[in-house]
C-alpha cells in the first residue's frame, strides 16, 4: 500500500519539476497531459479517486474500530497502538 503511494507522491512531484524548468521535456509533458485531458483521462482519474477513497474510508473504519476497542477495554495494547499509526500514516498520505 505504502509502495503505492509514495510511488504516486514522486510521480507527481517528477511532474511538477518538469514543469517548473524550461526544457524540452516539458513541452512533451504538457502534450502528454492535454492528451490525457481529451481521451480516457477523466475516467482513470475517477477511477483512481474511487479507489484512494475506498482505501481511506477503509483505514478510517479500521481506526475507529481499535478507538472502540480501546474504551471498551479501557487501555490499548502495543500491538493495537502500531496498528493505529499505521492506519492514521495510510489516511494522511492520501
Amino acid at each position: 500500500m505504502f509502495q503505492l503511494l509514495f510511488m504516486v507522491i514522486f510521480s507527481e512531484m517528477a511532474v511538477i519539476m518538469v514543469l517548473s524548468f524550461k526544457t524540452p521535456l516539458r513541452k512533451l509533458t504538457l502534450m502528454v497531459l492535454d492528451r490525457v485531458k481529451r481521451g480516457q483521462g477523466p475516467l482513470m482519474v475517477k477511477t483512481v479517486a474511487a479507489t484512494i477513497a475506498v482505501v481511506m474510508i477503509s483505514s478510517v473504519y479500521s481506526m475507529v474500530k481499535i478507538q472502540k476497542r480501546w474504551i471498551d477495554d479501557g487501555s490499548a495494547n502495543p500491538t493495537e497502538q502500531i496498528l493505529m499509526v499505521k492506519h492514521l500514516l495510510e489516511a494522511t498520505l492520501m
